[in-house]
C-alpha cells in the first residue's frame, strides 16, 4: 500500500442517517475502497461516527488530516460535519452520483432509509440527450420507510436474522394501511388479535410500503430498467426485495413499457453490490470534482469535545423544565394529587346490592362495584393479558372477594360494559348493556361532576373528546387519523429509557429544562428523540418535553381546536394517562395558556376515578336500566368463574357470505359442563349444519371480527334470515344519499331531438355530416362516476341521448372502492383532497377496464365551472376550483410519458362548462361536439334543453321521495339524518357507507339537494324570517353566509338552516381531510343548526383510509344521544299534551259554569229535553 502523505489522495465517505451510519474510506488514485462499515448507532449518531473514525485511524494509519478529504450526508450529516471539517452533500445528488458511477445502465433508484424513503428516476432529456433526474422524497409522514418495519417488528418481536428472511412469496396477503405508520401498526395489531401468523403479517406490511411508495412518490412516472434497490430495508429484507419484484413488472405490462426482449422483468430489479454504502460513495464522487480546498478533514478530536462538552454548552440557556418555581409547583402537586381511593367497608352477613361496570380496553381492563345511588363501592385494575375474557374474569373475582373477604354477599343487579370488547362481554356475561366508550367517559364526568363544558379522555391508545352544552353532547373528536397524543407513546418512551411508567412524574418534574418537539407524526417525533439524544439531552429532559407536547397534540394536531375558549371553561381530564402528573401539568399550562387576556378562566379538574371513569359509566348505565324496572340478564358471579372458552381462527372461520370474505375469530363458550342449555348467544343451530370448526358439547358459539352482520353466523340459512331482517329494516328507512349515487347516473329517456339525417347530399360537407350523425348510435362515450357528476350526470345524459346517443353507450366507472383507487392511485400525480385523488383511477378503470371489455370513443370529463341553483341573494354558483381542474390533471397523469388516450383510439375530452348559464353552456357543448356528431347548432339548442329537463325530473323524484319520507317521519315522532356535505359525498367510497349504518339504526337519511321544497314546508320552516324581513325568501342564506360565491357551500348552508327548523330532522356533516372550502363554514354550519336545538355531528376527516373501528364508535355513540334525545323529546310532547288536556278540561269546566251561573240557564235545550253530560262536557250547544 502507499503510503505517501504530501497529497489528500484519501476521501471519507460518510452517511450518518436517521438508524444507521454508513463510512467508506477510498483511495482516489486506484478508485479501490479501503474501508467500510454499516451499523446501527442506536440515537447515538455522534458516538457511532466518533467509534468509526478512531476505527479508521487504528486499522489505516496511513490515513490521516495530512493527506484525507471528507465528505458527509444523511439527515445527521450537517451537524457531524462541521466537527470533522466535512463537506455536506445533499442525499439525492449523492445517491445519483454513485448511481451514474457504478450502475450508468441504471434508469431508476429506489432507496428506502430509517425514517426517509426516496424514489429518483432517470429521463432521456430529448434535447441534450443526456439523462435527467426526477427525484422524490417522502416528507411529513413516515409512512413507507423503514421506521414503520422496525415499529412493526418491536411488536411482534422478530429476531434480526429471521426478519431478514421473512418473504413475500406465495404468502397470504392481508390489508395494511400504507399511507401511515400508525395506520399500519393498528391493522396489524387487529390483524394479530384474529390469530393471523407473522410471516402474513410482514409480508402484507412489505406489499403496503411498496404500494405507498408507487403511489406516491413516483409522481406518475413511469420506473425505468434498470432498477436499484438501495437502503437496509431493501438490501436486508428479502421479502421486499421480492414485493418490488412483483409489483414493479405489473406497471410496466399495464403501461406497455417497452423492456428488453426475452428477459426476466423482475431480473430488471436488482440490489447492487455495496447498496447500502451508496450515499456515501456518492459524497466521494461528488468530493472528486470539488475544488482542492474544499473538505479538508481535521480529525475527530473536535468532535470528540464536542460529545463530552460542546452539546451540552449548546444546551443552556435553551428553555424551562416542567416547573415555573416550586411555589408554582407546590400549588400544583396540592390541588391535583389525588387521594387514594378508600375502598367501602360492609360488615358480617350483610348483602351488598351493586351493580357492575366494566370497561374492556385495549391496553387494560377496569371494574368497579357501584350501589344503588351509585356512588364507588369498590374498583379492580389490571393491565391486559391479551384475552378480555380471561381478564374480565380476573377481575370479576377480585370485586367479588373485595366484599367477601368481609363476610359480606354480593348480589348484583345489572351489569354494564363497555370498550373495545364490549360486545363480546356482554354475550358472554349476558350483561345488560354494552355502550360505547365516549357515552361511558361521558355518563361518568357528569354523574361526578356540574356544568361540564368539556371531557378530555386520554388513554393507552386513543384519544377522546367530547364537548357538551346544557349537560348533553353537541359535539366529540377521536383520534381517527392520527395516533399522536396518547398516553402507549409516553409510556413505550419510559420503557426504552428504563423508566417504570409509575416513576414518569418524579423523572420528568427534575427536568431543568427540556427540548421542544414539533407537535405531530408519532413516528417523527420518535426521530427527535433521536436527534435529541445525538444532542445530548437527557432522559429526563425529553421525558418532560414529550410531557410537554401532548396537549399540543391533543388539541392542536388530532382535534384541531386551537380556539379552546370558545369551548367553555370547565373541562374534566379522564383516562389512564391522567395519573401521569407531569402529563397533566402540561394540560393544565397548555389550557390555562389559551385564556391569557380572556375574561374567564378555565377550570381543569382530573376525574378522581380518572382510570376507571368508562367503567362508572357502563355501571350507571346498567343502573339506569335497572331503575327504569329492567331485570338483569347476568348469569351470575358464580357462573363467570366457571366460564371456558376456545377461541379458533383460521381459514375455516372465513366467511364468504359478501366480498369482504372476513377471517373472523369463534370464540366457542362453556359456562359449565352442566349447563348446555344456558343460552349465552345462540345467531345459529350449528346441528343443522356441519361446521368447519367443531363445536363442543354445551359450548355456544360467539362470532367476532366479521365487517358485516351475516359474518355473524355460519349456516348459509341463518345468514339468509338476518339478511331479510336487515333488508326489512333498510326498506323502513330509506337511505337517500344511496338512491340517489344509483339514480343519478340512470337514464331518464328524454325525446328525440335530433336533426333527421339527410336524406339529399349534395356537397361533401352533408354527406360528411349525415355519416357523423348515422355513426351517433355506435358511439361509445365512458363519464367516470366522480365528483360533482354525482350532480350534474342527467344534464350530460340527457343531452347526448336526445342527440341519438343510446344509454347502453353512455358508460360509467364503477363506484368507487378500495380495489378501484388501489389499481388507479399508481399514477398519483396529484395529492390534494381525497374526492379529487380519485380522478386518476375513475379514469383508470375507464381505460382498463370498461374499454378493454368494448372499446370506447370517447372519455368524457367536463371541468365543471359553476352550477345550477335554486337559490337566491347569492353572489355566485361556483364549483371548487380543485373540483374543477381535476380533468386537466387526470390528463396530464395519462399523458405525461406517452397519450395513453391516443395508443387507445380514445379521444379524451376535458371540456370547460358553465352550467349555470344555458346560453354559454349550449355554445360549450357544441363547440366540443359539433365536430365529433355532426350537430346543428339548432339541435345542440334543443338537446341542452333536454338535459336540463332530464336534470330537472331527477331532481322532482328525489324531493318527492324525501316529502313523503318527511311527512312518515313526522306521523311517527322519528328522526330522520340529513347529510350537510357535497355532492360527491353521495360516492359510496367517499362517505365509506356511514350513511348506511345510520340506515340499519332505523334513520332514514336525506341528502341537503333532496329535502323537500314544497310551499307548505318551506312556509313552516321559513315563514317568520320572511315576514320580519331577515330574509327575502325562503332559499335565501344571506342572513347567515355573506361570501356565497360556492355552489357547494351555499347548498350546504342553507341544508344546515332546513334541518335546524324541522323538528324531525338531524344534522350531520361531512367533509374531506384538506377541504379547503369546508373549513370557512365549519363553526357557520354547527351554529345554525346548535342555535336551534338540534343536534349535530360530524365527519371532518375523511380520506382514503377508511378508519371502521372510529366510524362505528363514532356511530354508536351518535345513535345512542339520539336515543336519549328522542326520549326527552317524547317526554316534552307528552307534558305539553298533557297541559293542553288540563287547559281543555279547563276551558270546559269555564264553559258549563258561563252557561249554568251567569246566564242561569238550565242543562236543557229549548226543547225541554235535558241535556247529556256528554254534550255539557263537550261544550257543545245543539
Amino acid at each position: 500500500m502507499d503510503t505517501n502523505t504530501t497529497d489528500k489522495r484519501y476521501f471519507l465517505g460518510l452517511d450518518v442517517g436517521s438508524t444507521t451510519v454508513k463510512i467508506v474510506v477510498v483511495d482516489s488514485q486506484n478508485d479501490e475502497i479501503l474501508w467500510r462499515d454499516y451499523q446501527r448507532h442506536e440515537t447515538k449518531q455522534p458516538e457511532k461516527v466518533l467509534e468509526f473514525l478512531k476505527r479508521i485511524e487504528a486499522d489505516l494509519p496511513q490515513v490521516n488530516p495530512e493527506n484525507t478529504r471528507a465528505f458527509i450526508t444523511g439527515s445527521g450529516g450537517k451537524n457531524i460535519g462541521r466537527h470533522i471539517g466535512a463537506k455536506f452533500v445533499q442525499e439525492v445528488n449523492a445517491v445519483c452520483l454513485a448511481v451514474e458511477k457504478l450502475y450508468p445502465e441504471a434508469g431508476s433508484v429506489i432507496e428506502l432509509g430509517g425514517q426517509d424513503a426516496k424514489i429518483i428516476v432517470f429521463k432521456e432529456d430529448p434535447e441534450t440527450g443526456r439523462k435527467k433526474k426526477v427525484p422524490s422524497m417522502n416528507d411529513k409522514c413516515a409512512g413507507g420507510t423503514g421506521a414503520v418495519i422496525d415499529k412493526i417488528n418491536a411488536k411482534l418481536r422478530i429476531p434480526a436474522d429471521e426478519l431478514c428472511e421473512q418473504g413475500y412469496n406465495g404468502i397470504k396477503l392481508h390489508h395494511v394501511a400504507g399511507k401511515c405508520g400508525v395506520f399500519a401498526e393498528t391493522d396489524i395489531n387487529s390483524l394479530q388479535k384474529q390469530g393471523i401468523p407473522n410471516d402474513e403479517l410482514m409480508a402484507s406490511l412489505f406489499e403496503a410500503i411498496v404500494g405507498q411508495n408507487l403511489s406516491v412518490l413516483t409522481r406518475g412516472h413511469t420506473l425505468r430498467p434498470h432498477v436499484l434497490l438501495l437502503g437496509g430495508p431493501n438490501c436486508y429484507v428479502r421479502g421486499m426485495r421480492e414485493a418490488w419484484e412483483e409489483n414493479i413488472p405489473l406497471i410496466w405490462k399495464e403501461r406497455e413499457f417497452p423492456l428488453p426482449e426475452g428477459v426476466d422483468p423482475k431480473t430488471l430489479i436488482k440490489v447492487p453490490d455495496n447498496a447500502q454504502y451508496f450515499a456515501a460513495l456518492g459524497s466521494v464522487e461528488y468530493g472528486l470534482d470539488e475544488d482542492d480546498d474544499v473538505g479538508f478533514y481535521t480529525g475527530y478530536n473536535d468532535l470528540e469535545h464536542y460529545i463530552n462538552v460542546g452539546r451540552l454548552e449548546e444546551k443552556k440557556g435553551i428553555g424551562k423544565g416542567l416547573i415555573e418555581s416550586q411555589e408554582e409547583f407546590h400549588a400544583f402537586i396540592n390541588k391535583y394529587t389525588k387521594k387514594p381511593f378508600t375502598p367501602a367497608t360492609f360488615h358480617e352477613g350483610q348483602v351488598v346490592e351493586a351493580f357492575i361496570g366494566l370497561d374492556g380496553g385495549s391496553t387494560s381492563t377496569k371494574g368497579v362495584l357501584l350501589d344503588k345511588d351509585k356512588k364507588i363501592l369498590v374498583k379492580a385494575y389490571q393491565l391486559s393479558k391479551g384475552n378480555p375474557i380471561e381478564d374480565t374474569k380476573e377481575i370479576m373475582a377480585n370485586l367479588k372477594e373485595q366484599v367477601e373477604l368481609q363476610g359480606a354477599t354480593l348480589t348484583i343487579l345489572g351489569i354494564g360494559t363497555t370498550g373495545y370488547a364490549k360486545d363480546v362481554l356482554k354475550d358472554v356475561l349476558g350483561a345488560d348493556a354494552a355502550i360505547v366508550e365516549t357515552v361511558a367517559h361521558t355518563e361518568s364526568a357528569l354523574h361526578f361532576y356540574d356544568d361540564v363544558d368539556v371531557i378530555c379522555d386520554v388513554g393507552g391508545q386513543d384519544i377522546k373528546i367530547m364537548i357538551l352544552n346544557n349537560g348533553k353532547v353537541k359535539d366529540f373528536k377521536l383520534n381517527t387519523q392520527c395516533s399522536a397524543g396518547n398516553g402507549y407513546f409516553l409510556q413505550s418512551t419510559a420503557n426504552d429509557f428504563g423508566i417504570q411508567v409509575e416513576d414518569y412524574a418524579d423523572t420528568a418534574f427534575g427536568a431543568e429544562s427540556m427540548p421542544e418537539f414539533g407537535y405531530g407524526c408519532a413516528v417523527f417525533m420518535q426521530s427527535d428523540i433521536v436527534d435529541f439524544q445525538r444532542q445530548g439531552w437527557k432522559k429526563e429532559e425529553i421525558m418532560a418535553g414529550l410531557a410537554n407536547v401532548l396537549p399540543k397534540n391533543i388539541w392542536l394536531y388530532v382535534s384541531q381546536i386551537p380556539n379552546l375558549s370558545k369551548l367553555g371553561t370547565k373541562f374534566i381530564l379522564q383516562g389512564g394517562t391522567q395519573h401521569n402528573l407531569a402529563a397533566v401539568k402540561a394540560q393544565v399550562d397548555f389550557i390555562e395558556s389559551r385564556y391569557r387576556g380572556k375574561d374567564q378562566a378555565p377550570n381543569v379538574i382530573v376525574h378522581d376515578h380518572c382510570g376507571e371513569s368508562g367503567a362508572i359509566g357502563a355501571g350507571i348505565e346498567a343502573a339506569r336500566l335497572w331503575s327504569n324496572g329492567r331485570e338483569t340478564t347476568f348469569i351470575g358471579l358464580d357462573k363467570v368463574k366457571e366460564i371456558s372458552y376456545k377461541s379458533t381462527t383460521n381459514e375455516g372461520t372465513r366467511c364468504y357470505f359478501c366480498k369482504n370474505k372476513c377471517l373472523r375469530t369463534f370464540i366457542d363458550v362453556k359456562v359449565s359442563d352442566t349447563l348446555e342449555e344456558e343460552p349465552i348467544q345462540t345467531p345459529s343451530e350449528p346441528k343443522r349444519f356441519k361446521s368447519k370448526v367443531p363445536l363442543e358439547a354445551g359450548a355456544k358459539r360467539l362470532i367476532v371480527g366479521n365487517s358485516c352482520e351475516k359474518g355473524l353466523v355460519e349456516d348459509v340459512n341463518d345468514m339468509r334470515v338476518i339478511k331479510k331482517d336487515l333488508d326489512a329494516k333498510l326498506d323502513a328507512s330509506p337511505n337517500l344519499v344511496e338512491e340517489s349515487a344509483i339514480n343519478v347516473f340512470k337514464s331518464f329517456k328524454p325525446e328525440i331531438v335530433a336533426d333527421n339525417i339527410p336524406k339529399v347530399m349534395l356537397t361533401s360537407t352533408v354527406k360528411e355530416r349525415a355519416l357523423k350523425m348515422a355513426a351517433r348510435s355506435e358511439i361509445r362515450i365512458g363519464m367516470p362516476r366522480i365528483l360533482n357528476m354525482y350532480a350534474l350526470t342527467p344534464v350530460f345524459t340527457g343531452y347526448f341521448e336526445s342527440l341519438g346517443i343510446p344509454s347502453k353507450n353512455l358508460v360509467f366507472s364503477n363506484f368507487t372502492s378500495e380495489k378501484l383507487y388501489k389499481e388507479g392511485a399508481k399514477r398519483g400525480a396529484i395529492d390534494p383532497c381525497f374526492p379529487s385523488k380519485l380522478g386518476i383511477p375513475h379514469v383508470h378503470n375507464l381505460l382498463y377496464e370498461k374499454h378493454e371489455k368494448k372499446p370506447l370513443d370517447i372519455i368524457f370529463f367536463p371541468m365543471i365551472d359553476n352550477m345550477p341553483s335554486d337559490l337566491v341573494e347569492t353572489e355566485d354558483c361556483r364549483a371548487c376550483p380543485t373540483i374543477t381542474t381535476t380533468p386537466e390533471a387526470v390528463k396530464a397523469a395519462f399523458t405525461k410519458e406517452s397519450d395513453i388516450f391516443s395508443d387507445k383510439g380514445i379521444k379524451f375530452l376535458d371540456t370547460f362548462v358553465n352550467i349555470a348559464e344555458k346560453g354559454l353552456f349550449a355554445k360549450q357543448m357544441y363547440e366540443e361536439f359539433k365536430e365529433i356528431l355532426g350537430l346543428s347548432w339548432k339541435e345542440n339548442k334543443r338537446a341542452i334543453e333536454a338535459g336540463y329537463a332530464s336534470m330537472k325530473k331527477f331532481d322532482a323524484s328525489m324531493r318527492q321521495k324525501a316529502r313523503e319520507v318527511l311527512d312518515q317521519l313526522e306521523k311517527e315522532k322519528r328522526f330522520g339524518i340529513v347529510l350537510l356535505g357535497r355532492n360527491y359525498h353521495n360516492d359510496p367510497g367517499i362517505n365509506h357507507e356511514i350513511m348506511v349504518e345510520f340506515q340499519k339504526l332505523g334513520y332514514p337519511v336525506f341528502t341537503q339537494e333532496s329535502l323537500p321544497i314544497d310551499a307548505d314546508i318551506l312556509e313552516k320552516l321559513f315563514a317568520d324570517e320572511v315576514a320580519k324581513g331577515i330574509i327575502s325568501d325562503p332559499m335565501d342564506i344571506s342572513d347567515v353566509w355573506k361570501n356565497s360565491y360556492s355552489e357547494n357551500t351555499n347548498r350546504k348552508v342553507w341544508g344546515a338552516k332546513y334541518t335546524a327548523r324541522h323538528p324531525n330532522l338531524i344534522a350531520l356533516e361531512l367533509s374531506n381531510f384538506k377541504c379547503g372550502h369546508d373549513a370557512p363554514i365549519y363553526a357557520v354550519i354547527e351554529e345554525i343548526v346548535e342555535n336551534s336545538g338540534t343536534p349535530y355531528f360530524n365527519f371532518k376527516d375523511l380520506d382514503e383510509n377508511k378508519p371502521s373501528g372510529s366510524i362505528k364508535i363514532r356511530v354508536e355513540t351518535i345513535h345512542y344521544f339520539l336515543k336519549r334525545y328522542r326520549e326527552d323529546m317524547l317526554k316534552e310532547l307528552t307534558k305539553k299534551d298533557n297541559i293542553e288536556e288540563k287547559l281543555k278540561e279547563y276551558r270546559l269546566e269555564l264553559e258549563k259554569k258561563v252557561l249554568i251561573e251567569d246566564f242561569q240557564m238550565p242543562t236543557h235545550n229549548t226543547n225541554g229535553t235535558i241535556l247529556n253530560q256528554q254534550t255539557v262536557n263537550s261544550g257543545e250547544l245543539v
